[in-house]
């Protein structure tokens, strides 16, 4: 295997996780800590589009349907969702952090990534400003806007790691970790991975 060259941390990369769930958790108090399924409209023909972390832990996740959703987690409440309310959440959001750092670009409503620059690219430094970053949203914000940030030299790579600890985590992902702390990623963890690409690859 070639060397890999050191390259510096170069993408910070924000994550909300369970984002419609979260939101109406931060504004409705008396649904916090309870499984919640976000869908359109209420009924039980219809998927869920989104699921709180409780939920999750039932199996519930975003597509599922809210028969099954209902069977396995019979506690679940189905809310549905306030597309208005999300956006509002997410520009507060975006000004929590751009006050952290400049934000590159904005990926969804609830993704986003900011480039590193001058001594952030130090990996301590980096993951104090993403300490700084969750404690800003934490005070500013709310307590149930949780987020997962990754760090990485590329923001492909930024994102991969902020998929790797959820909810709430932080992930460097350097130059010198590559390739093996990717050999136990699945595929779905990857971004751009979906099933159609999963069930072509592992034929491959």
């Amino acid at each position: 295997m070639t060397n890999l060259a050191k390259y510096p941390l170069r993408a910070l990369y924000v994550d909300f996780n369970s984002y419609f769930a979260s939101a109406e958790q931060q504004l409705r108090p008396e649904l916090r800590g309870k499984p919640l399924g976000i869908v359109a409209v209420n009924t039980d023909s219809t998927c869920c589009i989104a699921a709180s972390v409780e939920a999750k832990r039932y199996g519930v996740k975003t597509g599922t349907g809210v028969r099954e959703a209902k069977r396995l987690c019979p506690d679940i409440q189905m809310i549905e969702a306030r597309p208005d309310e999300y956006i509002r959440l997410h520009h507060r959001l975006k000004t929590v952090i751009e006050a952290c750092s400049p934000i590159a670009a904005v990926r969804s409503i609830d993704e986003m990534w900011c480039e590193l620059t001058g001594s952030e690219r130090e990996r301590a430094k980096a993951e104090r400003l993403a300490i700084h970053i969750k404690d800003a949203i934490y005070q500013q914000v709310g307590a149930y806007l949780r987020c997962s940030i990754g760090i990485a030299p590329n923001r492909y790579l930024a994102k991969t790691a902020s998929n790797l600890q959820k909810p709430n985590g932080l992930v460097v992902i350097e130059s010198d970790d590559l390739p093996h702390k990717l050999y136990s990623i699945k595929l779905d963890d990857l971004n751009g991975i979906g099933h159609a690409m999963r069930e072509r690859l592992h034929r491959e």
